[in-house]
């Protein structure tokens, strides 16, 4: 069988995990556990016990909460970009490890356009890779964003982001910025794609072109909120159209975000967003079509692991869906912490084993 020798480890190792992702079952008894203490207790008892043994009867910090939650997260993508498989399979492995990098600096971006306290804001990001505490802290202290760019390391990076530098400015946002990052990110994932052998490219394919797909709709949309001129979208619009066709070139000549919508709602994705149209335009947010595009992905990577057993296909779906997990978990401590209902903390979560009401 194609792949199977270069695979075989790194498959039963990410199978062997997905039994232990948190079922349905134990969503529900998370979700009802009456404070964040009582929710770590509970998690004493899965997958989570060793990261979150140390936090047992403490107040935990926000930075804590992801330490916590997303360290078991970094292991298992580390142990897989280490284990034996292809040269193709390690860079895609390898651009994942870095697209959280990137997100990392994104919020980065966003604390610096905020001028928040350097100190008491890098609390509020937790270090990956080459973001360790001492550079967050440090890019944080630029306390302005072209400083902040010209301080960023990697020179592709850097370049991209300080051609944004006016954009955000003219725009009061950093979205310019971290849609230019996007889109340098999906696109090396998407090249990186092309290269596998046929029998893997297209649920690899899948994957990341649904991520294109959704950053270029939630670009137009965002785009429009922010009246985002026509010139920028074009600079900033991902150039592959993986399920879209002529839907987003229609959303981007609309005049307001909801005959953007209108336009989008004919497409592939159409009965999502007219699913969350009204509430989307009700509570004057596009969080709810954000939220329900990630749980499209996460369906799209459960389907992964009733096909053909090997290649890099099944670890990227399963890195999705475990990252997915730890959003929610995270999403239900912060519930927690901010005294949410129960049916307000469901309708965040993202699991393909939920039945989101």
């Amino acid at each position: 069988m194609p792949g199977a020798d270069n695979y075989a480890y790194a498959v039963a190792y990410v199978r062997a995990l997905r039994s232990r992702l948190l079922r349905a079952e134990q969503y529900e008894a998370l979700l009802k556990t009456k404070d964040d203490q009582d929710a770590v207790r509970y998690l004493m008892g899965t997958a989570y016990s060793s990261t979150l043994s140390e936090y047992s009867g403490k107040a935990l910090k926000l930075s804590e909460i992801d330490t916590a939650i997303f360290e078991d997260y970094y292991h298992i993508l580390q142990i897989l970009m280490n284990t034996r498989t292809t040269s193709y399979a390690k860079h895609i492995l390898e651009l994942t490890h870095i697209g959280h990098e990137l997100s990392c600096l994104k919020i980065i971006m966003r604390l610096v356009k905020a001028k928040a306290p350097p100190e008491k804001s890098a609390q509020l990001v937790a270090p990956i890779g080459k973001y360790s505490s001492e550079l967050i802290l440090r890019l944080l202290q630029t306390r302005d964003l072209r400083r902040l760019f010209v301080e960023l390391d990697d020179q592709k990076i850097r370049s991209i982001t300080l051609d944004k530098v006016a954009e955000c400015e003219k725009l009061n946002s950093t979205i310019p910025a971290e849609i230019a990052v996007d889109r340098f990110h999906l696109e090396c994932l998407w090249e990186a794609a092309s290269k596998l052998d046929n029998w893997d490219r297209d649920r690899v394919r899948d994957i990341v072109g649904t991520e294109i797909d959704s950053s270029n709709i939630n670009l137009v949309l965002r785009g429009k909120q922010l009246k985002m001129p026509f010139s920028t979208f074009q600079d900033l619009m991902i150039p592959i159209r993986y399920k879209l066709a002529q839907e987003i070139e229609a959303a981007i000549e609309a005049v307001t975000a909801a005959e953007a919508i209108q336009a989008l709602s004919t497409s592939y994705y159409g009965r999502i967003i007219s699913s969350v149209a009204p509430e989307c335009e009700r509570e004057r947010t596009l969080l709810p079509l954000e939220l329900e595009m990630k749980r499209f992905l996460a369906e799209r990577c459960s389907r992964v692991f009733i096909g053909y057993p090997f290649g890099v296909g099944p670890l990227l779906a399963f890195l999705k869906l475990k990252y997915f997990e730890a959003l929610d978990v995270r999403a239900i401590f912060l519930g927690k912490r901010d005294r949410m209902s129960i049916e307000a903390s469901r309708r965040l979560l993202l699991s393909p084993s939920l039945q989101i009401k």
